[in-house]
This record gives C-alpha cells, sequence and structure tokens, in this order.
C-alpha cells in the first residue's frame, strides 16, 4: 500500500485525527498522513497488506488501522514533524516545554551538571539533524512513530546518545554508523606485531592528514563561526549562554552549530580528497579513527587566529547583529 493508497482507503479516520491536534504548525495534511502511513506501516504491517486491492480495505483491517492510528500521540507526532521540517514556533515551543526535562534526563544518566548541559546540547543538535540523505537534512525527529510518548522516546535518544558519546573521544568529527567503530576497533588491534606495525604506521598518516584537514576547515570558516564554535567548544559555554550573547533563542544556536558542524565535516572530507589524495574509503577510515583514538586538539584550532576576532567583536558590540550561518 502506498502513501496515497492509504490516504484515499483511511481518509476518515485522518481527518480525525486531524481535527483532535489543537497546534499544527506548518505541518499539512499530507504532512501528517505521511507521518501515520509511516507508523502504520512500521508497526502494523500485515494489517495494512489487508487493505490493497478492491473493493479496499476489509472491515477488520479498517477496524484495526483506525484503532491503531487513534491510539498514536498525535499532538506529539505533529510537533516532532514540526521540528523535522525546522518550523521555527515548534523548535521554540518544543525547547520551552522539553529543554528542562532533557537537561534532568542527562543529569540523572551522567551525575554532573556539566556534562548533563553538554549532553541535553548534543541531544538538541542531533534532533535538528547533522547528517543529509538526497541533499536533504535528515532529523532524528523523522523517527519518531508516536508509539509512546514523545517523552519516553527523548529518554530514549538521549541513552543512545549518552552510549555513542562514550565511544567516541572527539564531538567534532562523527563518525556515520555504530557498526563502523565497531570494525574499526577490531582493525586497530590485530594480534601479529608485523600488522601492529603497519597500523600504527597507517593510523599516523591519518591522524596527520585529519589534522591538517581540520586546520584547513577551520581556517575556511566566517570569523563570527569560529567565534560561535570557540564559545561552545572552548569556552563551554551552554545554548542558552551563547543565545544571550546573540540575542537569539537557543534553540537558533543549536541550529546553527548543527550547521557549522556538517559543513566543517564536509571541508575535512573535501580536504583530505584535494589536499592528501585520498580516496573515499581512506577518508571514511581517517575520520572514523579520529573520532574514536586520536587526540587531536579541536580547540587549539579553533582559538588560533580568534582572540583579535573576539575583541574587535566586542569593540563593535552589538552593531554587527545576528550571526546566521550559510
Amino acid at each position: 500500500m502506498t502513501v496515497d493508497e492509504f490516504q484515499k482507503a483511511f481518509r476518515p479516520e485522518i481527518a480525525q485525527v486531524l481535527l483532535s491536534i489543537q497546534r499544527r504548525y506548518s505541518v499539512t495534511d499530507a504532512d501528517m498522513a505521511c507521518a501515520l502511513y509511516a507508523s502504520a506501516k512500521r508497526y502494523i504491517s500485515d494489517v495494512m497488506e489487508e487493505t490493497t486491492g478492491n473493493p479496499g480495505p476489509t472491515e477488520t483491517a479498517r477496524k484495526a488501522t483506525g484503532e491503531f492510528i487513534s491510539s498514536l500521540n498525535c499532538e506529539d507526532l505533529c510537533l516532532a514533524v514540526a521540528c523535522a521540517k525546522g518550523d521555527e514556533a515548534a523548535w521554540e515551543d518544543f525547547f520551552r516545554e522539553y529543554r528542562g526535562y532533557l537537561v534532568n534526563v542527562s543529569r540523572a544518566m551522567t551525575q554532573d551538571a556539566g556534562a548533563a548541559e553538554q549532553l541535553a546540547d548534543s541531544t538538541f543538535a542531533e534532533l535538528y539533524g547533522l547528517r543529509e540523505s538526497g541533499g536533504e537534512r535528515v532529523s532524528k525527529f523523522s523517527f519518531y512513530s508516536g508509539r509512546g510518548s514523545l517523552r519516553g522516546w527523548l529518554r530514549a535518544v538521549v541513552y543512545q546518545l549518552s552510549a555513542d558519546m562514550h565511544r567516541q573521544s572527539n564531538r567534532f568529527v562523527q563518525t556515520e554508523e555504530p557498526e563502523d567503530l565497531d570494525r574499526m576497533a577490531r582493525a586497530a588491534a590485530p594480534p601479529e606485531r608485523e600488522a601492529n606495525t603497519e597500523i600504527a604506521f597507517i593510523r599516523e598518516r591519518y591522524r596527520a592528514a585529519v589534522s591538517d584537514s581540520l586546520s584547513r576547515a577551520v581556517s575556511e570558516l566566517e570569523p563570527r563561526e569560529r567565534l560561535l564554535l570557540v564559545h561552545y567548544y572552548y569556552d563551554e559555554m551552554t545554548l542558552r549562554e551563547i543565545g544571550a550573547l546573540f540575542d537569539v533563542h537557543e534553540a537558533t544556536i543549536s541550529r546553527w552549530l548543527a550547521k557549522i558542524q556538517k559543513r566543517v565535516r564536509k571541508l575535512v572530507e573535501k580536504s583530505l580528497v584535494r589536499d592528501h589524495r585520498f580516496n573515499r574509503r581512506e577518508v571514511g577510515e581517517a575520520i572514523q579513527l579520529a573520532a574514536e583514538q586520536m587526540d587531536i586538539n579541536v580547540r587549539e584550532y579553533l582559538f588560533e587566529g580568534v582572540s583579535q576576532e573576539r575583541e574587535r567583536d566586542q569593540t563593535a558590540g552589538s552593531a554587527g547583529g545576528a550571526m546566521a550561518p550559510r
């Protein structure tokens, strides 16, 4: 069953859901129907198979699908869809309602106030989306199905991110998939002495290349982009504190950081190919090793050349206005 067939077959049930949602933000009927279709396909695929063809859904299939749709937390689902679309109002509402909750969950996992703020900030960045698929940003919100509360799902997201952060020594250059880390970890510790020597040589080559490429990437950022990263990575300021400096909402700071982080990664990958003649496989392995094992001082690259820019920015005051990363 396609999403169009789903909308046609269950038009009354979908309409009932749409009427029950108090705030729609920029979520269209089609957006919500797609979200409901994705949830139904994930959890009741066997029932969905009974709804194809003519004369349409059986009475049993219609009843089961209707009950499933009505059981979803559609208010939460609509908010998630809106945030995934980048709706400004939805993001501000999400920050206002869930910021304290995520910090509390993070504090329970880390037992440290500073680490909790860092974990919560990283969670917001993941929810906004750092990766692209087909040229479009992919928000983690797109994986929320409405099955269960948004709070419960967010708790699981924080838990997973906390586990990932334990496996990654660097927050700046991220790996693609957890299984890639496992594969690289096995490759980095072969039993033969000769293999160990070769791995050490490759690791040093990768380390030097990534260090150089990262330095080049940071140097290509706009002065204010570097300043924003310095506040976050070097000064270890929270999103709220940085937002106060730029007179914008912390949700905006989260989106700015996500865009800059994604841009830096692309610049690093481009430099590895252009300046170090790495192929696609070597680029992936170098970044994975950098994230998992290397002691690359990102702060050094961020801080280099920023002091004068920061002094100039402080002198200019608010004349320059808020930064909006490209």
